[in-house]
């Protein structure tokens, strides 16, 4: 499954909201963390995070990661309407 360039729900572990608090990335009581997904490779999934000083990039490694959620979107329609 191509998981880049989509918006994502990712269910993190303790470890793994507990790093992204320390990367100041706000991490609220909910299970799980709202992300765009730029890219991913076999380390992990790399996402945008916003901060005062502009977008960012940050890796998300795969043992921080518990789960995946990504809504599924309209079906694209081909040819004339």
């Amino acid at each position: 499954m191509k998981i880049s360039e989509r918006d994502a729900a990712v269910l993190l572990t303790e470890d793994g909201r507990e790093v992204l608090k320390h990367a100041a990335i706000n991490v609220d009581e909910s299970m799980f963390l709202a992300v765009r997904v730029e890219d991913s490779d076999d380390i992990g999934i790399w996402i945008r995070v916003s901060r005062e000083d502009g977008d960012h990039l940050l890796l998300v490694l795969w043992e921080y990661v518990l789960s995946m959620d990504f809504p599924v979107g309209q079906p694209k329609t081909l040819g004339l309407r």
